[in-house]
């Protein structure tokens, strides 16, 4: 891979944009654009996934929204990927509030030194609790980190 083509795969997630669709409850779901997009069918109400989020809008754009940035960073790569998942969450959470400031959005971060460092964000819908609660243990290694608007 060239030099090139590797920040050119990294463009959306310093830059990021987004798109939007519609549940079959009308409920606008947002995510990442990174490159591919979730099926979806066009109704007279628009771009809609319909029945493939389910009953749960939280996970559907956790699941969906979540990039890795670093794998098996090791506790010598702990701090500079803290510091670059840091920064680059919080530009994410940045660009969320502009694009849709009447939406709170939760961005995560997720470091394992052992397995993966993993960004992720979904929307804060009334009824449903956040996909990660960062209070929990979820196994011995892993730190989680969220950021809110």
């Amino acid at each position: 891979m060239t030099r090139m083509e590797y920040l050119n795969g990294l463009l959306p997630i310093v830059y990021p944009s987004f798109y939007t669709l519609f549940s079959s409850a009308l409920d606008e779901l947002v995510f990442l654009n990174y490159g591919h997009k979730l099926p979806f069918r066009t109704t007279e109400a628009g771009l809609t996934i319909g029945d493939f989020i389910g009953n749960d809008k939280t996970q559907c754009e956790a699941t969906n929204n979540h990039f890795h940035l670093f794998d098996k960073v090791g506790e010598t790569g702990r701090k500079m990927a803290l510091r670059i998942g840091i920064a680059i969450a919080q530009n994410l959470t940045c660009a969320l509030t502009k694009s849709y400031p009447k939406k709170k959005f939760i961005v995560f971060l997720e470091l394992d030194p052992k397995d993966s460092t993993i960004v992720r964000f979904h929307q804060i819908w009334a009824g449903e609790l956040p996909y990660l609660d960062v209070t929990q243990n979820y196994q011995k290694g892993l730190e989680l980190f969220e950021f809110r608007n």
